[in-house]
């Protein structure tokens, strides 16, 4: 409680009391018991706004959290293949609400297409990027779309030593240099 103390008198040589409190937050030091029950009422608050909200408030809240996670996710160094872009597709479709048939029509794509997308047996081409930035209102960049798809290209090019030594091997030719 000192600092406070201290906090509130290297103010009060600056301001009055009275503007002190008009812009200030000076927080309270609860008991265990007080910190409790107000965590409860703020969790009861914040479920009854869950539950009030909108099916739009709804999608829109969760295109953004998933907007986010997916920017995180690029930024970092590694790969997975449990966020490879068939899974955060197939995330997107969820949060929508929709099913594949109906995604896909939205998308204008055929459902197979989409299906082989999903499940990672088909890379998705730079069309059904635009496609994607525009069906999701443009929230999500058709560029964080696409680097879920150069992320895992990327992870294939460093780990495939096998076909790299066998493209290899096709090559005449090289250009050698010398130190």
């Amino acid at each position: 409680m000192k600092k406070y103390e201290k906090l509130y008198n290297e103010l009060r040589k600056k301001y009055t009391d009275a503007e002190i409190a008009d812009s200030m937050l000076i927080p309270k030091d609860l008991t265990g018991e007080e910190k409790e029950k107000s965590n409860e009422e703020l969790l009861a608050f914040r479920r009854k706004l869950l539950r009030e909200r909108t099916e739009e408030q709804r999608v829109y809240s969760e295109l953004l959290r998933f907007k986010f996670l997916l920017a995180d996710y690029i930024k970092e160094e590694v790969f997975a293949d449990e966020k490879s872009f068939g899974k955060h597709l197939e995330e997107y479709a969820r949060i929508l609400n929709r099913t594949k048939k109906r995604l896909s029509e939205d998308i204008g794509i055929h459902y197979t297409r989409l299906s082989r997308i999903i499940n990672d047996r088909e890379e998705p081409n730079i069309e059904l990027m635009y496609r994607l930035e525009k069906h999701s209102g443009e929230l999500i960049p058709a560029l964080y779309w696409w680097k879920l798809v150069t992320k895992k290209q990327e992870f294939i090019i460093k780990k495939d030593s096998k076909t790299r030594k066998k493209e290899s091997s096709m090559v005449r030719n090289a250009i050698r240099y010398r130190a």
